[in-house]
C-alpha cells in the first residue's frame, strides 16, 4: 500500500488513537475506513449534483438582444429560491 505524510491537528489524531483504541484497530485501519466512508459520501452527493451545461449556439454567435456589457444577466445565475 502506498504511504503518504499528512499533517493532522494535534486534537484530531488524539481522537483517532481513542477510536482506534475503542475498535481495537490500528490508527491507520480507522483513518482509512474513516476516509472511504467520507469519500464515497462525498462522490454520492457529487452524482445527485446535475453537470453544468453550456448552451452553445452554432458559430458561437451570442443570442440576439445580448449585450455582453449588461450585467442583468447576473440575476438568472443566482441559485437562490
Amino acid at each position: 500500500m502506498p504511504r503518504t505524510t499528512v499533517d493532522l491537528d494535534p486534537n484530531l489524531i488524539k481522537q483517532l488513537k481513542h477510536l482506534a483504541a475503542d475498535a481495537r484497530q490500528s490508527m491507520n485501519q480507522v483513518v482509512n475506513r474513516l476516509l472511504s466512508s467520507a469519500l464515497k459520501r462525498e462522490l454520492e452527493v457529487a452524482q445527485e449534483r446535475s453537470p453544468f451545461q453550456w448552451n452553445v449556439v452554432p458559430k458561437g454567435a451570442p443570442a440576439p438582444g445580448f449585450d455582453p456589457a449588461s450585467r442583468d444577466y447576473m440575476d438568472l445565475l443566482d441559485e437562490s429560491p
